[in-house]
């Protein structure tokens, strides 16, 4: 009897667990509990690494503002500066009167040549002063206050007279400013001045 009572209790189980389904459906996917666990590692509880934070996007780097542009040089003023030449050199003996300068009325060995100045510097030039010597002795001082623009020129005129028709040499200095306010000094070159 206690058998029976056995295979009762097993068949009244058996029916309370459930039956078996003739089309069972599509398997369904069961999240996983946890992390695969390597294998020689401790199955209880074992806090979970911290999950890695989700890389922000980075920002841009700002372009580094383009350097302000350097200034050039502030360039030093051009100084002014002269040079002559003499045309023509030598100078041929001439012996045509002056008759404008009382001093060369009676005079009548004469010479006559062209003084070119040309600024070469870059500035403006203004001639303060000119002396003329004839055979080494001053002969006169003026100020011409002639003007000389930036790589300009302008052409003098020059004129000698002499009781002597011997050679001769002559010479002008130059004195004056430049438009920067600096001062100089041109020695022209020494003329020969031909005998008759």
């Amino acid at each position: 009897m206690l058998m029976r009572l056995f295979v009762i209790a097993t068949l009244v189980f058996a029916s309370a667990c459930g039956q078996i389904d003739s089309a069972p459906t599509a398997p369904t996917d069961v999240p996983a509990r946890s992390a695969p666990v390597p294998a020689g590692t401790d199955r209880g509880m074992v806090d979970a690494p911290a999950p890695s934070p989700t890389s922000a996007a980075k920002p841009v780097p700002k372009p580094a503002p383009a350097p302000a542009p350097t200034p050039p040089p502030t360039p030093s003023p051009s100084a002014g500066r002269v040079e002559v030449t003499i045309n023509p050199s030598p100078v041929p003996f001439s012996g045509q009167p002056i008759t404008d300068i009382a001093s060369c009325r009676d005079r009548p060995n004469t010479w006559f040549y062209d003084q070119t100045l040309r600024e070469v510097g870059g500035a403006a030039v203004t001639i303060t002063e000119r002396v003329d010597t004839f055979d080494g002795a001053v002969t006169s001082r003026t100020n011409p206050g002639l003007r000389i623009a930036a790589n300009g020129s302008t052409t003098l005129r020059t004129r000698w007279c002499s009781s002597s028709a011997a050679a001769h040499t002559a010479q002008t200095t130059f004195n004056g400013t430049d438009a920067n306010g600096r001062s100089w000094t041109l020695a022209g070159p020494t003329v020969r001045l031909q005998a008759r």
